[in-house]
């Protein structure tokens, strides 16, 4: 088999709070490499063309972890039953012209009952 297989997980948002999480990689694999950058992708849909939402850039990305802080106004706006990407995207290593991008982690959008 080839290919790469997301983690499949909720991402968990509660009305008028920030979404703060840290996504650490696992000590089997190896350290993000310096100038890596993520970010969260929010579509309605899981279709290739499905509509983009929102984008969250990652806050900080090191070698153990992407972490993200999203302020509640902008957490706010998205629905519960959307989907989202977490792409890490590692740097240009020539010869190749293009960063390498993956679906790190995938899943719905879950909102906590108030």
């Amino acid at each position: 088999m080839s290919g790469y297989t997301p983690i499949v997980e909720p991402l968990i948002l509660t009305r008028g709070a920030d979404y703060v999480h840290r996504y650490n990689r696992h000590p089997n694999d190896p350290p993000f490499p310096d100038y890596t950058t993520a970010e969260i992708v929010i579509t309605d849909g899981t279709e290739v063309g499905s509509p983009v939402i929102a984008t969250w850039p990652a806050l900080e990305v090191t070698a153990d972890y992407i972490e993200f802080w999203v302020q509640s106004e902008q957490a706010d706006l998205i629905d519960e039953g959307l989907t989202y990407q977490l792409y890490p995207h590692y740097p240009v290593e020539p010869p190749a012209t293009d960063t390498l991008d993956f679906c790190w982690y995938e899943g719905q959008i879950e909102r906590t009952p108030r």
